[in-house]
Formats: structure tokens, C-alpha cells, sequence
């Protein structure tokens, strides 16, 4: 048995310690429930004797019971016999009743013995019972004989019952002796089984600890000799069970222990390498862990801080560095107080982000670059940028200088176009007026000389325009003036310029816009000048040939495209265009002249726009410049907004018309009379306007889709507040009496007569005679105003500065008056300054002629003061002329006279 208990004791520690305790609970759990068992089956065996004795016992209580209730039966029977009482028959009733209960009991047990003492009790009761009828009868002697017969009906049953309570005590005795032999054999029993349970309990628990704890106590030392750091451990045995991978765990652990040292030893001498080689660099080098504590600098950290290296050791905080730094004078704090500069370099050194700070040290610049490590510590690197600082200030003053100088070039060239740009506009002006002057007297002869004088003129002025332009895009000061427009008008502008340089060469210039080509929102000078060059390069290339210019839409971009049957170019030519003062080749300047600012001008317009510009060509075929604009502007600032050409006391006409070749014939011959302009292309967008500017006027067709003119017409002349609107009706369909009958003022067939239409705008909308001053420092520009303008029906006085000027203005208030702004004493902007300053003056017409280029603030400050902006140009007299008619109208040219 023990030889079997040791075997099985091997086979439980060969397993994991849940298994040993499991078998260990299973065998005592097995002992305990099989002890449970025997004494469960002993107290089951003693309870069911127990029980039987308890039997015994009742019966033998039912049996004493019996025999009592009989004898109070008999008691009060022969207590009736004697007294005769009612009360002794009841009571003898209910005694028979018990008796009989405990008979029927004991038939449970002893049928027989309670029958034969049923049936002796029955003959007893009736005997006592004639035995009583018969005393109460008064028959003594029968009375005695039945009371003697029930006599020996008692003791029948007196034998019986005590027969019967006799063996029941008997019985009664048997089994209790039985079952307290019993109990105490169970109770022997139940100890035994308990004392073999605690021994075999004690034995394998000692046993299955002792193979726990021997292991245990082996790893124990194992990991102690680990954690000692003894290179060669004592370590357990590996095996199957929870032990034996602890065991292996160790072996893995001290194998570990053994590649961390050699890593160690490795990062130990890669640690010494980045030391020594943060010591080797120029810049001083600090890191500072998460809590903001110095874990190593380098030297030249420490030679950066000399003075207060004391504080700079490792573990020491950057605030407390800071303050020694502070303390040593090394700082300039650029006038905060201590703390706020403590504050703000603690917030920025927490939250570097790469910031780089610039920090004036002891008379020097050093640059401080931080970023945050992965550990939340900070790096710091600190550079002395003090040369560079130097040649910083060094390169800044060169800036500045260069600025100076640009600045002074600027001024320059803005003295240069005033000064080259004045004789020019007086030679162009009086070429034009001798021509018109020839032309009326019928001299022919000098016509062509004056017409060579005068190209040579413009010709010059361009070149000045083109250098100017470029030097303002140089300078990034070109300006640009967003508005939207359509696009079959500036084309129809542009054809109409380029058509006389066309026509030189015998070119046939071909405008094909198509299908979707509106509008487009952009500097329409820039593009106007834009197209007239590629224009004018391509004619110019071209003999008897054909230059064609297409607009086409794709998306969101507008490409103008200028193709041209001229000499083309090669691959290699073509790679020069857009350069300053270059053209193809050296030949093509010689054979046909430029300056190559054209195209360069082109691209810079284009770009500034947010455009592109393209080329194709091949020598011989000809060439395609496309250009590609987009049709809304990209650019976040749009400039001056467009000004429309009416200003507040030049009358307004509206013209409505759905053709737009009549609408801008009849346009340019009501501007030519120097009035504003509306136009509208139906009906509806004619009432809209007239309803909003109440125009002095209305030229206003027929026949027109959707709905006609007379009824536009009709709803003019019913509205109260549009009915005094004068209205020319202007249109194929001569039936004057209807026009008149709907209540037009006049009807004009189609095409118009540009004097009757300016006559009858003159009657309808013009105003009489008026005076003018002309102030401009050049003589030859005011003698040629004073000719032009007393031509025109003005009375013109003359100021040769600002100064001047305002004396006359003191004197006599004019019409209006036409102002230079580059004038000697006081210039343009002073005197409009000074004007606006008087009551008197504050609302004088000024119209603005200069060939100063303005800056956008200029020109929006001149709008705000002045009425027109004009430039002195090739077309500085006629646009003169028109301003002066937008202005103050069409004057009554008999009552002009110069002074």
C-alpha cells in the first residue's frame, strides 16, 4: 500500500502544481465524501431502529391506553348500575367512545388481541346494561346476575390487555437496547474514518508541498544569484511542469542579462562617441529631459555662458540656468521686466515646435533652435549668428540703397515722361490741327509732311509707353483695373485701330468670335493693348496676306488666338520671344524695326492677369499666337473698380437698340458730342435704366424682338415720372406721325445723319457757352488747348502754375478747369487740395490732362476730387475735347472767344 502511494506521489510531481493540488483536493474530497457516506448509511440504519423502538413505544402507549379507557368504562358503569345518574351514562359513553378509538388503533398492530377484546368489552357493556334496566326496574336479582356475567366480560379483556402490554414492553426494551448498541458502534466507526482522513490528508498535503516549495526554494536562490549579478547561477533543472519553465525563463533571463551587458558595454561606447562628438561641434549643444532638468551639454555650451557655467550642471533646471544667466548681465532682455522675460522663454522652451529664437548676447547674436525630443524632453542647439547678423544689416542697407536708387529711377523716369511726353503731345496736337487746317484750306501739299511728322510722333510716344510699362512691371508697380465687359465691342475697338496698320502691308484682317464668347472679367486696357500688339506684330510680318484673329471659349477661359501668313519662325527664334528688347534675329530688326518690347510687354500683361500666351510657327507658313485668359479673375484684388463715362453734369442719353453695330454706331456719335452714354439691347433693360438715371434723352428703335418700341414708347409717356423724357425714335420704319401721335420729340430714319442726331441732342439736352482754365506749366500744351478748345466754342483763360491759378479763381470762378498735375511752385495735386478746401470752389468742374503715370491710390483720390482723368497722348485733343463735352456739355460755339 505504501510501495502504491509512493508511486503515485512520483507520477503527481512529474505534473504542474494545478495539477497536484487538484489531486491532492480530490483524494481528500474522495476520503471525506466516502467517511460522509458510512455515516450517512449508519445514521440512516440507526434512525430507521430508533424509529422501530419509537413504534414499539406508541403501541405500548396505545395498549396502557386502552386498558385505562376500559377501566373508566367499567368505573362508571358500575357507577350507573348503583346510582342511576345521567351523568354517569354519559360518561361511561365516552368512555366506550376511546376505548373504541384505541381498538381500532391497536388493530394496526395486534388485530386478534384487540378483537377478542373488542368483542369481551362489547359483551361487558351489555350486560352492565340490562344490568342497569334492571335495577331501575327494581328486578335486584337480574340485575346481579347480568352485572356478575359482565363481570367476567372484564376480566377477559383485563387478561388481554395485559397480556398485550407485557409483550409490548417487552418488544419495546428489545429495540432500544438494539438501536443503543448501534448508535455507539457508528460513533467507533465515524472517528476511525475520521482520524484515517486527517492522517492520509496530512501526508499528501506534506508531500505535494515539499514538491512546490523544494523547486520554489531552488528558483528563489536562482533569481537572487541573478539579481547579485553571479555570472554563472546556480539555475534549476528544466522540466515539463510550471517549475521547469521558470527554470528555462531564468536560463532565458540570465541569457538576456548576459546580451545586455554586451549592449551596454556597446551603448556605453556609442554614448562616449555622440559625447564626444556633441563636444566636437561648433554650436553649443544642451538637452533637457521632460521635467525640464539639464541631462548633458558640451563644452562650448558652457563657453557660450562662461560666466554663469557654475549653474549649468547636470539635473539643474532651466529656469534656474536662466536666472543665473540673468544674474551674470549675460541677457538683454530688450526692456522687459525679469519676470515676464523668464515667463516668456519658459513658455517658448516648453513648446518649442523647431521655434528658432534670436537672443542678443553680451553684445552678440545667437540663434537658439529647440525641438521637442520623443520622451517630451527638448534639444537645444545655440549657433553665434553674429557675423551673419552683421552681413544681415550690411545686406539690408545694400536693400534699402537699392530701394533708394529704384526709387530715385522712378522719380526719374516719372520726370523723363513728363518732360519727353510734353513736346510730344505738342507736336502730335499741332500736327493734327495744321493737317485739319490744311485740309480746310485746301493745301495738300504739306498734309503728307505733317501726317509723317505726326506718325513719327506717336511712334516715339509708344516707344516712351512701352519702356515706361515695362519699367513699371519691372518695379512691380503696374496696376490693374478689373471690370467686366463683352467682348464683341473691344474686339470691334480693336479692329477698328488696327485696320489702317493692316491695310499698309495689303493684309485683309479676318474677327472670327464664336459661340459662347461674351463677357469677361479683366483689365480691359491691358487686354485691349494686348491684342493691338499681336495685331500690329502680325500685319507687320505680313504682306498681301491675311491676318485673322479668333475668340473661342473653353470652360472657364476665353483664347484669343492671332494667326498671320508672314515669314514665321524657327525653333531657335522662337525661344527668345518674350525678352525685353529682343526680337527673332538681328535681321528682323533691320528689315523691319522695333524695339522687341511688344511681346515682352504681352507676356507680362497676360501673367498679371492670370493668363498664358503661346506660339506656333514654321519659317515660311506664318505664326499663332495664342493667347489664354480666364474669363473670371483669379486674383483676390480687382483694382479700381470701372467707372462708367457719365459724370453728374454731363447730360446722359439712352439708346436702345437690339442691333449692336447700330447700338454702337449711334453710341460713338452721341460721345462724339461729348455726352454720356446708356445702352440697352431690348425693351425691358431700356425702361429698367431709364427708370434709374432718368437720362436728359432716349434714342430708341422700333423694331425690336419680344417687344417694340412703341410699347417702350407707350409706357415712357404713361409713367409721370419718365414722361418728360424727350424721345428720338431712331429706326428702319418711316412713319414719323405715328411716332410723333405716341409722343415721341423726333424720328430719325436709319441710317442716321450724325449732324441731325447731334443737332436735335444739342436742342434736346445741350447747354450754352462756358468758360474754361487751362493750367499747365508748358506753354505749347496751353496754346494748344486754347486752340482746340476756342475751335470747339470755349472761352479759355490760361495759368501757368497752381499758384497762379488760384489767384484767378479767387478772382473769377469759371466753368470748369482743366488742370496739369507736374507744375512748378504748386503742383496738380496741391491745388486740387486747396480747391476742394474752399467753399467756393469745393464743386468746380476739374478735368485732369497730365502724362504722369499714376499710381491706383492716385487715381482713386483724382476720381474722388476730380471729374476726368485724361492722358496727353496722340489722342490727348480729342480726348480732351470729349471730356469737356461729358463734363459740362455740348457748347453754343458762336459765343466762344479766346482771350
Amino acid at each position: 500500500m505504501s510501495g502504491a502511494r509512493r508511486s503515485l506521489l512520483k507520477r503527481l510531481t512529474g505534473h504542474g502544481i494545478p495539477l497536484r493540488v487538484g489531486a491532492l483536493s480530490a483524494v481528500l474530497l474522495g476520503a471525506l465524501i466516502v467517511s460522509a457516506a458510512m455515516m450517512a448509511w449508519e445514521f440512516t440504519a440507526n434512525q430507521k431502529r430508533i424509529s422501530g423502538a419509537t413504534e414499539r413505544f406508541h403501541q405500548l402507549q396505545v395498549a396502557a391506553s386502552a386498558d385505562r379507557h376500559f377501566g373508566q368504562l367499567r368505573y362508571w358503569m358500575t357507577d350507573l348500575s348503583v346510582s342511576l345518574l345521567t351523568l354517569s351514562e354519559r360518561n361511561a359513553n365516552t368512555a366506550r367512545d376511546l376505548l373504541e378509538a384505541d381498538l381500532a388503533e391497536l388493530e394496526g398492530f395486534a388485530p386478534e388481541a384487540a378483537a377478542q377484546i373488542r368483542q369481551a368489552a362489547v359483551e361487558y357493556y351489555d350486560n352492565a346494561l340490562r344490568a342497569v334496566d334492571a335495577y331501575t326496574e327494581g328486578n335486584r336479582v337480574v340485575g346481579n346476575t347480568f352485572l356478575a356475567t359482565a363481570r367476567q366480560g372484564s376480566d377477559i379483556v383485563d387478561v388481554a390487555l395485559a397480556d398485550l402490554v407485557a409483550s409490548l414492553s417487552q418488544d419495546t426494551r428489545s429495540a432500544n437496547l438494539v438501536a443503543a448498541e448501534a448508535a455507539q458502534q457508528a460513533q467507533q466507526r465515524a472517528i476511525i474514518a475520521s482520524v484515517a482522513v486527517v492522517l492520509l490528508g496530512t501526508v499528501l498535503t506534506l508531500r505535494v508541498l515539499e514538491s512546490i516549495l523544494r523547486p520554489l526554494a531552488r528558483i528563489d536562490r536562482a533569481m537572487t544569484q541573478l539579481n547579485d549579478g553571479v555570472e554563472t547561477p546556480d539555475l534549476p533543472p528544466e522540466g515539463p511542469d510550471e517549475f521547469g519553465r521558470m527554470a528555462r525563463t531564468l536560463r532565458t533571463l540570465h541569457d538576456s542579462q548576459a546580451a545586455r551587458r554586451v549592449l551596454e558595454d556597446e551603448a556605453a561606447e556609442q554614448r562616449r562617441m555622440v559625447l564626444t562628438a556633441i563636444e566636437t561641434i561648433p554650436d553649443g549643444f544642451a538637452l533637457f529631459d521632460a521635467d525640464d532638468r539639464l541631462v548633458l551639454c558640451n563644452a562650448r555650451y558652457r563657453q557660450m555662458f562662461a560666466p554663469a557655467a557654475e549653474a549649468m550642471v547636470e539635473g539643474a533646471t532651466f529656469e534656474e540656468i536662466l536666472h543665473a544667466h540673468l544674474d551674470a548681465g549675460l541677457i538683454d532682455t530688450a526692456g522687459k521686466s525679469r519676470a515676464a522675460w523668464v515667463a516668456e522663454r519658459l513658455a517658448r522652451h516648453r513648446d518649442p515646435a523647431g521655434h528658432r529664437d534670436e537672443v542678443l548676447l553680451d553684445g552678440g547674436w545667437m540663434l537658439v533652435t529647440k525641438r521637442r525630443t520623443p520622451d517630451g524632453g527638448v534639444v537645444a542647439v545655440y549657433s553665434d549668428i553674429t557675423e551673419m547678423k552683421t552681413r544681415q544689416v550690411e545686406l539690408e542697407q545694400a536693400r534699402r540703397a537699392a530701394e533708394d536708387a529704384n526709387e530715385a529711377k522712378s522719380r526719374f523716369l516719372a520726370s523723363m515722361s513728363h518732360e519727353l511726353r510734353t513736346p510730344l503731345n505738342a507736336i502730335i496736337g499741332y500736327s493734327e490741327m495744321l493737317i485739319e487746317d490744311a485740309e480746310d484750306t485746301g493745301q495738300t501739299e504739306p498734309v503728307e509732311d505733317l501726317e509723317r511728322i505726326m506718325a513719327a510722333g506717336k511712334h516715339l510716344l509708344s516707344l516712351i509707353n512701352d519702356i515706361l510699362d515695362l519699367s513699371k512691371i519691372e518695379a512691380g508697380k503696374m496696376e490693374v483695373h478689373i471690370e467686366t465687359f463683352e467682348i464683341a465691342p473691344l474686339i470691334e475697338d480693336v479692329q477698328s485701330t488696327v485696320t489702317p496698320l493692316v491695310r499698309q502691308n495689303g493684309n485683309r484682317l479676318a474677327v472670327v468670335i464664336g459661340p459662347g464668347v461674351r463677357q469677361i472679367e479683366t483689365d480691359k486696357t491691358k487686354l485691349r493693348q494686348n491684342l493691338f500688339n499681336l495685331l500690329s506684330n502680325a500685319t507687320k510680318f505680313t504682306k498681301e496676306g491675311t491676318v485673322e484673329l479668333s475668340v473661342t471659349r473653353d470652360e472657364d477661359s476665353l483664347s484669343f488666338a492671332v494667326r498671320d501668313e508672314g515669314i514665321g519662325m524657327t525653333p531657335e527664334q522662337q525661344s527668345r520671344l518674350f525678352q525685353a528688347f529682343v526680337q527673332a534675329d538681328s535681321s528682323t530688326t533691320r528689315n523691319y524695326g522695333g524695339t522687341g518690347l511688344g511681346l515682352a510687354i504681352v507676356k507680362q500683361f497676360t501673367e498679371m492677369l492670370g493668363g498664358s500666351i503661346a506660339v506656333a510657327s514654321e519659317p515660311g507658313k506664318g505664326s499663332t499666337f495664342t493667347l489664354t485668359m480666364p474669363v473670371a479673375y483669379p486674383g483676390g484684388d480687382k483694382g479700381a473698380a470701372a467707372e462708367p463715362e457719365t459724370t453728374a453734369s454731363a447730360p446722359c442719353i439712352l439708346i436702345v437698340d437690339d442691333d449692336p453695330q447700330s447700338l454702337r454706331h449711334i453710341g460713338d456719335l452721341v460721345e462724339a458730342e461729348g455726352y454720356g452714354i446708356l445702352t440697352a439691347g431690348n425693351a425691358e433693360g431700356g425702361l429698367a435704366l431709364a427708370r434709374r438715371h432718368r437720362p436728359a434723352a432716349i434714342v430708341l428703335d422700333v423694331i425690336m424682338p419680344e417687344r417694340d418700341g412703341w410699347s417702350v414708347l407707350r409706357e415712357l409717356k404713361e409713367d409721370p415720372d419718365l414722361c418728360s423724357i424727350p424721345v428720338i425714335l431712331a429706326t428702319v420704319v418711316s412713319d414719323r406721325d405715328m411716332g410723333l401721335a405716341f409722343g415721341a420729340t423726333d424720328h430719325l430714319i436709319k441710317p442716321v445723319d450724325p449732324k441731325l442726331l447731334a443737332a436735335r441732342l444739342n436742342e434736346l439736352a445741350g447747354q450754352g457757352g462756358k468758360e474754361v482754365l487751362v493750367v499747365d506749366d508748358d506753354p505749347g500744351t496751353r496754346a494748344l488747348f486754347r486752340r482746340v478748345l476756342v475751335r470747339e466754342g470755349w472761352t479759355v483763360r490760361e495759368a501757368a502754375d497752381g499758384e497762379k491759378a488760384l489767384v484767378q479763381l479767387e478772382a473769377k470762378r469759371p466753368t470748369l478747369m482743366v488742370l496739369d498735375l507736374m507744375m512748378p511752385n504748386l503742383d496738380g495735386f496741391d491745388t486740387l487740395r486747396k480747391m476742394r478746401s474752399t467753399e467756393s470752389l469745393a464743386d468746380l468742374p476739374v478735368i485732369i490732362a497730365t502724362s504722369k503715370d499714376l499710381t491706383r491710390g492716385e487715381i482713386d483720390w483724382l476720381k474722388a476730387n476730380a471729374r476726368e482723368v485724361i492722358r496727353k497722348g496722340a489722342a490727348g485733343r480729342a480726348e480732351l475735347v470729349a471730356a469737356i463735352r461729358r463734363v459740362a456739355g455740348p457748347p453754343n460755339a458762336s459765343d466762344g472767344q479766346g482771350l
